[in-house]
């Protein structure tokens, strides 16, 4: 598959809204490669030219497809966290995401959002990633700076903290 493309990664299930994003790569003509470990709801998924199922890969080979990719997309209607976009955002990879759930509240301005009931409105903001550098360079630059804020060190930290103050 040929550059540009965009990159997903997580399963496929249906609040995912996995269709959506592929309607959108049709509509554009732009490749998009589908990262996932699980597979359970891919065989309901609309067959196109323009995407490409890796299935589990080595993290190697998924290095080298998000070094590789224009954007990351995150369609998703419903999230408990949305650790697939900061991990784009800390291999410096721009991330669209669905205006949904608590992505907003975890990527806060890293990243360029849209209406995920809308296609018109994803196929816009993947125009605008594809044709604007600056656009594209900004998002990187804050996706690297939204990383920061998170570490399993801190969260385990925060955690131990709770577990202490409800036991004592």
């Amino acid at each position: 598959m040929n550059k540009p493309y965009l990159v997903y990664t997580g399963n496929l299930y249906p609040h995912k809204n996995i269709p959506l994003l592929i309607k959108a790569v049709e509509k554009l003509k732009i490749n998009l490669k589908v990262i996932c470990a699980r597979s359970v709801f891919a065989s309901r998924l609309p067959e196109s030219k323009y995407v490409e199922y890796l299935g589990r890969i080595s993290d190697e080979d998924m290095k080298k497809v998000y070094k590789d990719a224009t954007a990351f997309v995150f369609p998703s209607l419903i999230e408990g966290f949305g650790l697939p976009g900061l991990e784009a955002m800390a291999v410096g990879l721009p991330v669209i995401a669905a205006k949904s759930s608590c992505l907003p509240e975890i990527y806060e301005e890293a990243a360029l959002y849209f209406d995920p009931y809308d296609i018109n409105d994803l196929v816009a903001k993947i125009k605008s990633v594809l044709s604007d550098d600056s656009l594209r360079k900004d998002l990187v630059k804050k996706g690297l700076a939204q990383v920061k804020k998170y570490s399993w060190a801190k969260m385990a930290k925060q955690t131990w903290e709770i577990y202490q103050n409800v036991l004592l």
